[in-house]
C-alpha cells in the first residue's frame, strides 16, 4: 500500500493526527493554495454522496488541482460488469490520487493492493470513514479546546455507522470515556467493544437515550 493512502484511521499515528489537525487550522485560515498545481485527482463514488464528494472536490480546486471522476456508478463501465480492480487500474493511469467511496466493506483496502496510486477512503460500507473522523476530531478540538479526557455519547445506528467506528478508533490516543446508546439490534459491534477493552477505553451501553446520559457527556455524536 502506498504510504500516502488513508484507508482506516488506524493507518495514522497520534502524532500524524495532531499534525493534520494543525494543518487543517492553517488551511482553514488560508484556503486558497497552489500545492496541488498540475495534479489530477479522481473522485470515484460508487455510493451516493453530496457533502463528502463536494468537500473533497472543493478542497482539490482550492489547492490548485483538477478533478475527474463520477458520482453515479451506473454511468460507468462497472454497470457493464467491469471489475473494481480493472476500474482502479485504469483510473490510476490518469491521476495522482484516488478518492473513493464504495458500498462494500474493505473496497478501499483492496484498491490499495492493485495500484501504487494513493487511495483516500471516503467511506466503505459499514466499515470506516477516516476523512470524516479527521473533521470530527477538528470540530471537537475547536469546540472543547482539547481532545483528552472527554466523555463522548454516541447515539443511533452504532452497528452500521462507519463514522462512529472510525471516531472510536481515533480517540484511543486521548483517554476517552464512551456512552453507546442504541437499541440492541443496532448496538456497537463486538469487535469495537473488544477494541475498547484491549485499549483500556471505558464505555457504558444504554438502550434508552435519557437526560442523565446527556448531562454527563461533553460531546453528543448522533
Amino acid at each position: 500500500m502506498n504510504s500516502n493512502s488513508l484507508v482506516s484511521i488506524s493507518d495514522i499515528s497520534k502524532e500524524e493526527i495532531l499534525q493534520l489537525l494543525r494543518q487543517a487550522s492553517y488551511f482553514e485560515a488560508n484556503p486558497n493554495q497552489k500545492i496541488l498545481d498540475g495534479k489530477m485527482v479522481a473522485t470515484l463514488f460508487f455510493e451516493p454522496s453530496t457533502r463528502t464528494r463536494l468537500s473533497f472536490e472543493t478542497a482539490v480546486n482550492r489547492l490548485g488541482g483538477r478533478v475527474v471522476g463520477f458520482s453515479d456508478a451506473s454511468t460507468t463501465s462497472s454497470s457493464k460488469g467491469e471489475t473494481l480492480k480493472d476500474t482502479i487500474k485504469m483510473v490510476s493511469n490518469y491521476v495522482d490520487l484516488i478518492i473513493m467511496r464504495h458500498y462494500l466493506e474493505g473496497a478501499a483496502r483492496y484498491a490499495t493492493e492493485v495500484t501504487e496510486t494513493p487511495i483516500i477512503n471516503a467511506g466503505d460500507g459499514a466499515n470506516q470513514h477516516p476523512s470524516q473522523t479527521m473533521l470530527d476530531l477538528y470540530s471537537i478540538y475547536k469546540t472543547q479546546g482539547k481532545l483528552n479526557n472527554l466523555t463522548i455519547t454516541m447515539v443511533g445506528d452504532l452497528k452500521y455507522g462507519r463514522t462512529v467506528h472510525s471516531l472510536l478508533m481515533a480517540m484511543q490516543y486521548f483517554n476517552p470515556t464512551f456512552n453507546f446508546v442504541a437499541c440492541r439490534e443496532l448496538r456497537m459491534p463486538a469487535e469495537y467493544r473488544q477494541f475498547c477493552l484491549e485499549h483500556g477505553i471505558q464505555y457504558t451501553e444504554y438502550t434508552e437515550f435519557s437526560q442523565e446520559v446527556i448531562t454527563e457527556c461533553d460531546i453528543l455524536y448522533i
